[in-house]
């Protein structure tokens, strides 16, 4: 049998969290986290990973995967988690995915798009230039395959590498074999759930969070990450950490810090939102319907 898979999605400070704790510890189930920043060890305040006594819980996987400047890829994602699942699912244990991650979930439903192997001189030419520079990199994908520079950040180094990777190998744009893939079909049998709340509630929440984690010592977390990494390291740009070190390194007042974490946090729940509205397949509960989608979520799993 095909598994099934409860999956928790929606904004940033939905209580996507608090909801999937509450589905795993109703139905012995356990938790598989689907966020990008979770992944990193000692980045646990900022990216409000679960609490020793949450994870106590419940069994929770995919979490403190990487060092802070280790590199984790959606295609290693998809790998692991897939693992995860096929031996929860010989267990006959209900599996909770839950994460504000949206290309990690499409990676592990839909599955990753299949590229040739990437032959060892091509990877060395591209450890080379990036050595130099990753703008050169940008710059050399800008050159050979623009559809695939035009959709990236100049500063979204895995996907810029992967991208020159797969150009350089096979002559085609990353795009060619992700437009064929078309993430179309599901490998496993899935009920979404999102989460919400009205969007001043929403904005209040995400202003509270702010404070409670400079409360709860993220200013402390930063300062013992940067005793140790290179504050220009990737999962330090991370919405809190890169804002942080901004204050620490005098460039902003507490006061700035604080505003534009929040305002930097408010624009990434619009965009989470607006990925995950555009998939069909998601019933959508207001904040508080707990009963109500542990109901749906048994007759799913009947």
């Amino acid at each position: 049998m095909t598994p099934k898979i409860i999956a928790v999605v929606g904004p940033t400070a939905s209580g996507k969290s608090e909801l999937a704790l509450y589905l795993a510890e109703q139905l012995g189930g356990e938790i598989i986290c689907a966020d990008s920043m979770q992944v990193y060890q000692h980045l646990d305040i900022g990216t409000a990973k679960p609490t020793a006594s949450e994870q106590a819980l419940v069994p929770h996987h995919q979490l403190n995967l990487v060092k802070p400047d280790g590199y984790y890829s959606a295609g290693r994602y998809e790998k692991e988690t897939r693992g995860i699942i096929e031996r929860l699912h010989q267990e006959n244990k209900p599996i909770i995915l839950v994460g504000g991650t949206g290309l990690y979930f499409r990676c592990l439903i839909f599955g990753i798009c299949e590229v040739p192997d990437i032959p060892a001189e091509i990877k060395s030419q591209i450890t080379e230039w990036h050595q130099e520079g990753l703008s050169i990199c940008y710059q050399k994908l800008q050159q050979y395959d623009p559809e695939s520079a035009s959709k990236l950040s100049s500063n979204d180094t895995a996907r810029i590498l992967r991208a020159l990777e797969v150009y350089l190998h096979t002559g085609k744009s990353i795009q060619h074999y992700q437009q064929n893939h078309g993430f179309k079909y599901k490998q496993y049998s899935v009920f979404s759930v999102g989460y919400w709340h009205k969007r001043v509630d929403l904005y209040q929440l995400i202003n509270q969070r702010t404070h409670a984690m400079l409360q709860a010592g993220l200013i402390g977390e930063v300062q013992a990450l940067l005793d140790k990494y290179p504050a220009d390291l990737k999962s330090l740009q991370a919405i809190g950490y890169r804002q942080v070190i901004d204050f620490l390194q005098n460039r902003s007042t507490e006061s700035e810090m604080v505003a534009a974490i929040q305002q930097k946090t408010r624009n990434y729940a619009k965009r989470q939102l607006t990925w995950f509205r555009k998939d069909p397949d998601i019933q959508w509960f207001p904040y508080g319907k707990q009963k109500e989608i542990l109901l749906k979520v048994k007759d799913f799993l009947v």
